[in-house]
């Protein structure tokens, strides 16, 4: 895939995201941190928004494993 295709897939990714229900988002959020990876890997520049994305929903994952823990 070229950068452009693999930007059109992170943004349809995007737009998933922003629609998913919890259990959708984190199987989306994995296709998107792939997707942004292959970009980097190919010479592509990641937009801020999609970086930014990744990482609230990185942490969003990490938040939630620690509401699944006993006290």
């Amino acid at each position: 895939m070229t950068v452009e295709q693999l930007l059109s897939r992170a943004e349809a990714l995007e737009s998933k995201i922003h629609k998913a229900d919890d259990m959708d988002r984190y199987e989306l959020h994995q296709q998107l941190h792939r997707t942004l990876i292959n970009i980097e890997q190919s010479g592509g520049r990641v937009p801020a928004r999609l970086r930014r994305l990744d990482l609230d929903l990185l942490d969003q994952e990490i938040e939630d494993s620690f509401d699944n823990m006993p006290v």
